[in-house]
């Protein structure tokens, strides 16, 4: 294996010769046992947090299907698909907002019919 220190424009060109140094020491396998034991420990150590937090975003799905109407896992033989669930969840999450907007108006009308019915009792 040769390393070349140079500029990539002196590379290109190669108008001089430079000599190249062979390695102090010859190539060694071994060298690459214990990194292939690490990358396999990393690897490893990366597919267990892959897992749990593929599992994590599972339950919490499951928790969504047993929130959300008519989105329980028991609705049918093999449950709701995860892309069905989170749609479901967005679909009531919209209604609840216009129920909760609704709501408040008609709260607010509420608060000016009690206070409109104070004034003419006052007169």
């Amino acid at each position: 294996q040769f390393f070349v220190m140079m500029s990539p424009q002196e590379v290109l060109q190669g108008g001089t010769q430079r000599s190249i140094a062979p390695r102090a020491h010859p190539y060694s396998p071994k060298a690459e046992a214990p990194r292939a034991t690490r990358d396999e420990k990393r690897r490893a150590q990366h597919n267990e947090v892959e897992r749990r937090r593929r599992d994590k975003i599972n339950n919490w799905i499951v928790q969504l299907s047993k929130i959300i109407p008519d989105c329980s896992m028991e609705n049918t033989k093999s449950g709701q698909s995860k892309g069905g669930i989170l749609s479901k969840a967005c679909d009531y999450i919209q209604e609840l907002r216009q129920s909760n907007h609704r709501l408040s108006e008609e709260l607010q009308g509420l608060d000016q019919l009690q206070m409109d019915n104070e004034v003419l009792r006052q007169q």
